[in-house]
């Protein structure tokens, strides 16, 4: 598949000199990514995998502002994953990222078992068959668990983490027992979670859960990330992560 440059813009990541290209009638990031890069704990020499990687936003901030090693970006969909390998040239990232063009469920055929030190995932959030499904087929199948669903995404990244790694997810709060179960029957052990409000005053819909594979029992519950505040502005700490200000938590 080629991909038709022109038809895509060069959106600014505003850190790094770092650029992404997207198509404005295609799926596009949004911040839950930029928040989940954000909480990652990205330690010297690791190699990360990014399931469901889209536009390849997670993969290009862990190396370009976070500084991973390596980072393989696996995506299912070849227009996304054509995108992503355009950014990822244009940002000068080719020896630090790799795009995988496969299903997340058979990415541990080519990269072996439990050779990742961390795994990442922004996944769909929407069950198949709940909801209004969006009738551009690439969209529907980052929003909604057409390709993929939450056991799998889960199964995937035990099949490709090391003993002792870590693995980060963001996800609607209301699915959250249902996230616990699966990490439990994958040997996952939560032990870092922060729910994110859109703005004070209103409960959290979306939480960030960073596991251990076959971690120690001990979860920290961290203070809520708000995005905005009751005027609408983004908040400091969602200027930082953007790197539109410093902010200390």
């Amino acid at each position: 598949m080629n991909i038709d440059i022109n038809e895509l813009r060069l959106d600014d990541l505003q850190v790094n000199d770092l650029k992404i290209f997207q198509n404005k009638d295609k799926y596009c990031f949004t911040s839950d990514a930029v928040i989940l890069a954000n909480f990652a704990r990205v330690k010297k020499g690791e190699t990360f995998a990014d399931l469901g990687s889209g536009s390849g936003i997670i993969s290009i901030l862990l190396t370009g502002k976070y500084n991973a090693s390596k980072v393989y970006a696996i995506e299912l969909q070849e227009y996304l994953a054509k995108m992503s390998e355009l950014s990822i040239q244009h940002n000068s990232l080719n020896e630090k990222v790799k795009v995988i063009n496969q299903p997340m469920q058979t990415a541990h055929k080519i990269l072996g078992k439990h050779n990742m030190d961390a795994v990442i995932c922004n996944p769909p959030y929407t069950r198949k068959g709940d909801g209004e499904t969006n009738q551009d087929v690439e969209i529907a199948i980052c929003r909604h668990e057409i390709k993929v669903s939450l056991k799998e995404v889960v199964e995937s990244a035990a099949s490709l983490i090391k003993y002792g790694g870590r693995f980060y997810l963001i996800h609607q709060t209301e699915r959250l027992s249902e996230i616990f179960y699966h990490l439990h029957n994958y040997k996952f052990e939560p032990k870092r979670i922060r729910f994110v409000q859109g703005r004070v005053g209103i409960k959290p819909t979306l939480v960030m859960i960073e596991a251990y594979y076959n971690g120690n029992i001990g979860l920290i519950v961290e203070n809520n990330l708000v995005l905005y505040d009751n005027n609408g502005q983004e908040t400091d700490e969602l200027k930082s992560i953007y790197g539109r200000c410093n902010y200390e938590r």
